[in-house]
């Protein structure tokens, strides 16, 4: 019975939760895997930590959405939207500005990058580096 109670318990609150309270939960199941919970990443997959280095520059925005892990997440449109909204505060430190839509995860996560870590490094090479002080 103390069983069944629970699990009632769970379904009731999980059935009043909003879609805002998933991200974290959209993370875990889809992204840690290869980004670890802490978001460290390892030596194959970029931390999530460095999200701050690409963020504002020219493609970042599409390339969140286009990496193979986001754009074949398991996550309807608007799931993911929300999920690449919260890592941008969380990881880059700051929110995405316009914040994702499904419509524009759905048309982007289209094309999944066969490259990731290629275009990672042909975005930072485009990025303004500050000149030494002489």
């Amino acid at each position: 019975m103390k069983g069944i109670l629970t699990a009632a318990l769970v379904l009731a609150l999980a059935a009043t939760a909003h879609a805002d309270e998933y991200e974290e939960h959209d993370y875990l199941l889809s992204c840690s895997g290869c980004h670890r919970a802490d978001g460290s990443g390892s030596r194959l997959v970029p931390s999530l930590h460095e999200m701050r280095e690409l963020a504002g520059l020219p493609g970042a925005r599409q390339y969140w959405v286009q990496v193979p892990g986001a754009a074949q997440a398991p996550l309807s449109n608007e799931r993911l939207a929300a999920l690449l909204n919260w890592l941008v505060e969380r990881f880059a430190g700051t929110a995405p500005s316009p914040r994702y839509t499904a419509g524009e995860v759905e048309r982007l996560r289209r094309a999944p990058l066969r490259d990731p870590i290629a275009k990672r490094r042909a975005l930072l090479s485009k990025a303004v580096r500050p000149k030494a002080s002489p």
